[in-house]
């Protein structure tokens, strides 16, 4: 009304009218700072230390709507193997070696893996901050590494021709138990599925894939089986990691182990 009267309309004309808000343009720019800093900080973690930095404190909700004022979300973030400059090299490498090779070569690949299935989904979900463009982004994604855990692993293997064995694993697996199953699994599957011909066989460069009685075994049948080279920390280059990843997103919550084992 004060407004109204003294100018004529409802508006007082000065700049400084309307609620004035809490965070000024530095302020606003020392949050962006932290948050690109700290990616996978919590939001009650990231309001106490941008209040670190100001006279008056603000609430959580204050920093949420400022970050997502700057297109930064809290997201999941995405889990990918832990690649070094070194691997990066060497998938390029691979990448290179093979990009000529024609569909009836990649016919004549074996594909294996081992995977790990457990009662009930995975948790530990890690959110991160980012803008929608940036789910790759080095600072945004969780860096995976090969270690045990889980319910049971199994092992497996694909072709063109067809699926291969599966084979349950007990306890840790050495490189003597990874012998008997190309010994007792993959001969007979090559046999079967790949009669008077020589395919290569794929699995990734973990240590037991890598041991000197593994190699051995692969010289010895050098004429009825090949090794397929592999890139380190390449799943995604793998055919049967793709049906791992259906498997999942088939996969229901599962009460035992032995309604594990009879699924699958």
């Amino acid at each position: 009304m004060t407004a109204y009267k003294k100018c004529g309309n409802v508006t007082s004309g000065k700049h400084n009218s309307g609620r004035k808000r809490k965070l000024t343009d530095r302020d606003k720019r020392v949050l962006t700072r932290i948050v690109a800093r700290k990616r996978k900080q919590s939001l009650s973690q990231i309001t106490s230390e941008v209040n670190s930095h100001l006279r008056n404190p603000i609430s959580a909700r204050t920093v949420q709507r400022e970050l997502h004022a700057s297109n930064l979300y809290g997201r999941v973030g995405i889990r990918k193997p832990l690649v070094t400059a070194r691997h990066a090299l060497q998938r390029r490498q691979w990448c290179r070696t093979h990009r000529q090779w024609t569909p009836q070569q990649w016919q004549q690949v074996i594909w294996s893996d081992e995977s790990t299935f457990t009662y009930s989904k995975p948790t530990g979900r890690v959110y991160v901050w980012r803008t929608p463009k940036e789910a790759f982004a080095p600072e945004c994604i969780v860096l995976t590494v090969k270690h045990g855990g889980g319910s049971l692993m199994v092992w497996g293997a694909i072709s063109w021709r067809g699926l291969g064995p599966l084979v349950t694993l007990h306890d840790k697996v050495k490189a003597a138990h990874y012998v008997n199953i190309l010994g007792d699994q993959v001969h007979p599957f090559v046999q079967t599925s790949f009669p008077g011909e020589c395919p290569l066989y794929q699995d990734d460069n973990a240590p037991i894939h890598t041991a000197k009685i593994v190699q051995e075994w692969f010289a010895e049948d050098e004429g009825e089986v090949g090794h397929l080279g592999w890139s380190p920390q390449s799943p995604d280059l793998n055919i049967i990691e793709h049906l791992w990843g259906y498997i999942w997103s088939q996969n229901y919550v599962l009460d035992s182990l032995h309604h594990l084992r009879f699924r699958h």
